[in-house]
């Protein structure tokens, strides 16, 4: 009896291990990673979504270019509810694709995210530069420039700030223009996201091909999902002196 007992106690143990782990991989919080050939100094890695006066700091970047991002915080929770009615906003606006059509997603209607924008490295009080976590370094140039750099399949990410947990599967459909009509883009949600800051990832699966003399090629088909735990992630800096 004693034996049964002990076998129930360890499986019931294993189970909660099992189920914590499964939390951690997928609320991952904290990210590392090394910038080549970085001589700028130290800085401080930033998020401007509430403005230059209220920055989030998440992170720090030494001299030698190793830097670690912190997600575990959650900024919300020193908002005024002034700030909350400034910065917080629409569900559907926190994500950068959404779908066309507003009555396919209700849920985003909530006002409760915000974008959390670019991630800023911080010196001497300026904005010295961003950062672009990316799968492939091509995807920086199209973020910086989509209008005239081609869009590759790979993986974006951006962090997002949810004042209450979200847990969202969902497929819809939005339209980019090219070539005078519209063409179908897809969107698929899957993500399981916790209050307070998330990395983000979206993965682009497809890319319609344009003439490059009218504009670049965009992604057609993108899935949003959680960053999960040790992303493929090449961080990329952009610096502005």
């Amino acid at each position: 009896m004693f034996l049964i007992k002990y076998k129930f106690l360890n499986m019931k143990t294993a189970l909660v291990i099992i189920f914590i782990l499964a939390i951690n991989t997928t609320y991952a919080q904290k990210f590392s990673g090394t910038l080549e050939n970085h001589s700028k100094g130290e800085m401080d890695i930033v998020l401007t979504l509430f403005g230059f006066d209220k920055l989030v700091k998440i992170g720090e970047l030494k001299a030698d270019g190793n830097f670690e991002i912190d997600l575990s915080k959650n900024p919300a929770e020193n908002l005024t509810k002034e700030d909350q009615e400034m910065f917080i906003s629409n569900l559907s606006y926190g994500f950068q694709y959404g779908c066309g059509d507003p009555n396919d997603f209700p849920e985003g209607e909530a006002k409760i995210a915000s974008d959390a924008g670019f991630i800023a490295l911080w010196q001497n009080n300026t904005w010295a530069g961003s950062l672009f976590p990316v799968s492939d370094e091509k995807l920086q140039l199209w973020l910086d420039d989509n209008s005239y750099n081609d869009a590759v399949q790979g993986s974006f990410y951006k962090v997002l700030l949810l004042t209450q947990a979200v847990e969202l599967q969902k497929k819809c459909t939005n339209f980019d223009y090219y070539d005078e009509k519209d063409i179908e883009v897809g969107v698929e949600f899957d993500v399981k996201l916790k209050e307070g800051l998330n990395l983000v990832q979206y993965q682009l699966q497809t890319i319609y091909k344009t003439d490059p003399d009218v504009r670049a090629s965009f992604p057609n088909t993108i899935k949003i999902t959680n960053a999960g735990e040790n992303p493929p992630i090449i961080w990329i800096a952009k610096y502005f002196y």
